[in-house]
């Protein structure tokens, strides 16, 4: 019988610390309440890799990632406004309350009580699979004249837009975006969106380096190899600092570079995922009197707020789309986007069949 009378479907399921297996599961069984997406293309996120790394813990074994996506409906659920084959995009939460404070203020996102985002523990099941559900209320209608893939890009897009906006970016600031990856590419585009007067970036990969120049948005790129980069850093500045520096590798060698270029009652921005931790020098960050803000996620207003922004054809998402994969091979794209040789920024999973 064919794969049980199609019962069944193709998943890339997380078995263990850098292990991902093409695995048969269960295909989502229609309820009247969730959405059921047959996805069409689904970004390659840094923070899946991260949590591939991790597999070994049991939150992320058995795991099916994929939070950045765009499909079309198999089953619209409870929708009533929605109808088999509309192209869809989705905010990657799991079951927000409704009813705790960030959840009244705004904040479903960050749910104290019962959200697990889409495709970031094994209870939440996502988009690297021939289906995934969502919750009703988290389910989007692509614009018309709007492409699949500019909808799967509107998730990377939007949280360094809600940071942005949210540390108040203006006219006449100097940024620096340590880190040329999808977010970090992403920030210094919404830098110069918010009126910043200088962007720059330090980036080690050299063809991120090359791509993120040739965008147009960084006026300046430092090499973060050169022994010489923090020197470059604050002469850029004629000495002041940066008034925003945008940390978006994780990487703690960025965050003291941060530290030690950012102005005085400066603000360093946290997008990085720190697996390992960042380490702060006490002295050094008193007598800075810097400003720390961290940020996980967006709005579903700010997500919301970005999708307009990319519908009328305001901010650009494609350009930082740099190469298509099938489901089968997302592991061996995960080793290669963690390569120093790596041309990528972002990678799209456009065959599910195979």
């Amino acid at each position: 019988m064919e794969r049980e009378e199609k019962r069944i479907m193709k998943a890339a399921m997380v078995t263990g610390a850098k292990k991902m297996e093409m695995v048969d599961v269960e295909k989502p069984v229609a309820d009247g309440k969730k959405v059921i997406i047959k996805p069409t293309c689904v970004g390659i996120c840094g923070s899946d890799i991260h949590l591939w790394e991790m597999g070994m813990l049991p939150q992320y074994t058995n795991m099916i990632m994929g939070h950045e996506h765009a499909g079309v409906v198999v089953d619209p659920g409870s929708r009533t406004d929605l109808k088999v084959g509309d192209r869809v995009t989705q905010l990657p939460l799991w079951g927000p309350c409704g009813e705790c404070v960030d959840c009244m203020e705004g904040r479903r996102h960050l749910c104290k009580n019962r959200v697990l985002p889409t495709g970031t523990y094994a209870v939440s099941p996502g988009s690297y699979a021939e289906y995934f559900t969502s919750v009703p209320s988290l389910v989007r209608k692509i614009p018309e004249g709007m492409t699949d893939a500019e909808a799967a890009m509107i998730e990377p897009a939007s949280t360094p837009y809600a940071a942005l906006k949210d540390v108040g970016i203006k006219k006449g600031d100097k940024v620096l975006v340590a880190g040329g990856g999808i977010i970090g590419s992403f920030a210094a585009q919404w830098a110069k969106y918010f009126g910043a007067e200088l962007v720059a970036m330090s980036e080690v990969n050299d063809f991120r380096m090359k791509t993120n120049n040739e965008l147009g948005y960084v006026d300046i790129m430092f090499d973060a190899r050169d022994p010489e980069c923090i020197k470059k850093m604050m002469t850029a500045t004629g000495g002041a600092g940066w008034d925003y520096v945008i940390e978006c590798t994780g990487n703690d060698a960025a965050m003291q570079s941060a530290l030690m270029t950012m102005k005085k009652h400066g603000t360093i921005v946290i997008l990085g995922i720190a697996v390992k931790g960042y380490t702060l020098p006490g002295v050094l960050t008193v007598a800075k009197c810097a400003t720390l803000k961290a940020y996980l996620g967006y709005s579903e207003s700010e997500f919301d707020e970005v999708m307009e922004l990319v519908a009328n054809k305001k901010f650009d998402v494609l350009p930082q789309y740099t190469s298509d994969c099938k489901l089968s091979e997302v592991e061996s794209k995960f080793e290669w986007l963690q390569s120093p040789k790596c041309t990528d920024v972002k990678i799209m999973i456009t065959d599910f069949e195979n």
